[in-house]
């Protein structure tokens, strides 16, 4: 055989040109080109497709459009905008600076309790502000992937659940990020530690069951089936000052800054405001008497109470007086959680209703329930119900205006949690976590938070082992 027909062994198409089997004298084989043989007219063409392909996010920055590029990306999920920061270096700066800001700062203006939660987490000083005053633009990032996950656990995921056992009933629960109270039918008070759940004091404080309680960062306030509400420091638990104010049992109380209000089976609905630290005094009673009064709260500028008789009643403050008498509900009122200027409401008809206090009109109507509802929580964008069947119900609103200009509620997402052996007599809610107390003599801490954290350090872990193509599996 000759060099020249040596080296010269025809190529064999395989059904196309982009695929070619050509000699190797070396090897003395044919092997297989698997990459397209360009001609020249295709390589110019390619050329030039490179030299004039349109970046059209960079065009819009370059021309002061940023408006038009938060738009086209305000179309993406955050998984899929995670994605698009791998297209280049440019894309990944804007979403992972302002893209992402305004994303978080939509969530925290869409939802009043993360607000409470940015607080905690030391966002607050990263939003709402200029990116270049900010010592950290990158930690959007962070703060969107933990938003976004914990709403998702909040949907479709169960939390990490942590129960506390108590001496008896559980009649009432507050709590803060260090501790809980909760309120016992055998008239004591216990404390408890938030990060490692442990029984920090007990005290008796009533003679009857404590039916309320509620706390700042000097005193905590009692109210019980004895008539009486009580002043308590939180540094030595020592009672400070006794409002034999009521003739029948307090049946609730709440506290927002120096302002409290209590209500009470005698009908009587009475605000108080602290003067100091320590001392408490009555400002005014905004009823003196008539149908039993079991549950109230109220916002800057309206007080809410409901009765036993089924009915919710509106005053307008400072004023005291009486706006709207708010009907719906079949049976007794159970629990009232206010929110600016909307209201939800508990009730023994097995119902849950959000209201307009403005306006005195009824938003929605929660009908899950298969039992009497006994207490309610209100935060944000969410209502959590607790009932005698022992279960904790879960409704996520979502809010919109219609076409007249008024607010419209329907329900995104609803969830149902067997929780308790016996019925859920009160519960406390925030962007982080439910805590129920129930007849069962428990505690129940269903933790979103904690579980979200949980979740993104075990993927940080997953994310640093090595990962092989061969066992398809971490080594």
């Amino acid at each position: 055989m000759s060099m020249r027909s040596r080296y010269n062994k025809p190529q064999v198409l395989l059904g196309s040109d982009a695929h070619v089997m050509q000699w190797n004298p070396v090897l003395n084989i044919y092997r297989v080109n698997r990459y397209p043989v360009l001609c020249l007219e295709e390589r110019i063409k390619n050329q030039s497709y490179l030299e004039t392909k349109l970046d059209f996010i960079e065009e819009f920055l370059d021309r002061n459009l940023d408006h038009c590029a938060e738009l086209v990306f305000s179309y993406f999920t955050f998984e899929e905008m995670m994605r698009l920061q791998l297209v280049c270096q440019l894309w990944n700066q804007f979403i992972g600076t302002y893209i992402f800001k305004r994303r978080i700062e939509n969530f925290i203006g869409q939802d009043e309790s993360l607000l409470e939660l940015a607080d905690l987490e030391g966002w607050s000083d990263s939003l709402f502000r200029p990116v270049h005053e900010v010592a950290d633009p990158h930690g959007y990032k962070r703060m969107c992937a933990k938003v976004f996950l914990l709403k998702d656990m909040w949907r479709f995921r169960e939390p990490k659940i942590k129960r506390l056992f108590c001496d008896s009933f559980v009649l009432s629960v507050r709590s803060d990020e260090s501790v809980i109270f909760c309120g016992l039918n055998n008239g004591c008070v216990q404390a408890w530690d938030v990060s490692y759940l442990g029984r920090i004091r007990e005290q008796e404080c009533h003679e009857k069951g404590v039916k309320c309680i509620d706390f700042n960062a000097h005193v905590f306030l009692t109210g019980s089936y004895d008539t009486l509400l009580k002043v308590w420091r939180r540094d030595n638990w020592t009672c400070v000052k006794t409002f034999p104010v009521h003739t029948d049992s307090v049946w609730d109380l709440k506290l927002h800054g120096d302002t409290l209000a209590t209500a009470g089976l005698d009908g009587a609905v009475i605000l108080y405001d602290f003067t100091s630290e320590y001392n408490l005094v009555v400002r005014c009673y905004i009823q003196a008497h008539g149908d039993l009064v079991s549950a109230v709260d109220f916002s800057a500028n309206h007080l809410v109470a409901g009765f036993e008789d089924a009915l919710v009643t509106v005053w307008e403050l400072p004023s005291g007086n009486k706006v709207h008498t708010l009907p719906g509900h079949t049976g007794g009122v159970t629990g009232i959680q206010m929110q600016c200027e909307l209201a939800a409401t508990a009730s023994y008809d097995c119902s849950v209703r959000l209201w307009n206090v403005n306006d005195g009109v009824c938003l929605i109507t929660l009908t899950d329930h298969d039992n009497f509802a006994r207490c309610i929580g209100f935060s944000g964008n969410r209502i959590v119900s607790g009932d005698f069947g022992g279960n904790i119900l879960l409704w996520d609103l979502m809010f919109a205006q219609n076409e007249s200009g008024k607010t419209t509620v329907k329900v995104i997402n609803q969830r149902k949690w067997n929780s308790h052996k016996g019925h859920v007599v009160c519960l406390q809610l925030n962007a982080r976590r439910i805590i129920s107390g129930s007849r069962d003599r428990t505690l129940m801490i269903n933790d979103f938070w904690l579980k979200t954290l949980d979740t993104l350090a075990h993927k940080k872990e997953n994310d640093n082992r090595k990962f092989s193509r061969f066992l398809k599996r971490h080594i």
